[in-house]
């Protein structure tokens, strides 16, 4: 039980063996999409930082633009799709900057006593107030979370 006399439970993200399996995998082909639209909205980028660097990709756009023409309408279009994706990064920076600028959401943690401690973890009151004076120790798990032995230095 913690303060409020509600029980603890585990949070799901401490125990991903109980996420189910479809979620897992729904998860991954969102993750893998999204990857994949962002990696193709900056290929004009990569593109021409690749014509700058002499790589068969940016030369093969270029051999397809036959004349000059159509290359500097090529890199007209490409300069504005990278001022466009920058502007958007840009943009989206300012309105989370404007955004959180004077909120703090960080709060202090709420003090927990020796004797909560004690009842929390099945120990004695005496034994995690030696500990909390101690600069160094050590604390062995079990599987299940719970405390099997302490090594603390003196």
């Amino acid at each position: 039980m913690n303060r409020r006399n509600k029980p603890r439970y585990k949070l799901i993200l401490n125990m991903p063996d109980l996420v189910a399996k479809h979620t897992k995998i729904g998860s991954s082909v969102v993750t893998a999409v999204c990857w994949m639209l962002f990696v193709y909205l900056w290929m004009p980028l990569i593109t021409l930082v690749a014509w700058f660097i002499s790589a068969d990709h940016a030369y093969d756009e270029i051999q397809i633009a036959h004349e000059i023409t159509n290359l500097e309408r090529l890199t007209v279009i490409y300069g504005l799709i990278i001022l466009a994706l920058g502007g958007t990064l840009l943009l989206w920076a300012l309105k989370e900057y404007l955004r959180f600028r004077n909120v703090n959401r960080r709060r202090d943690p709420i003090a927990v006593e020796s004797d909560e401690l004690a009842v929390y973890t099945n120990l004695h009151t005496d034994h995690i107030t030696s500990w909390q004076q101690t600069r160094r120790m050590v604390a062995h798990h079990a599987d299940d979370g719970s405390i099997m032995r302490i090594e603390a230095a003196a």
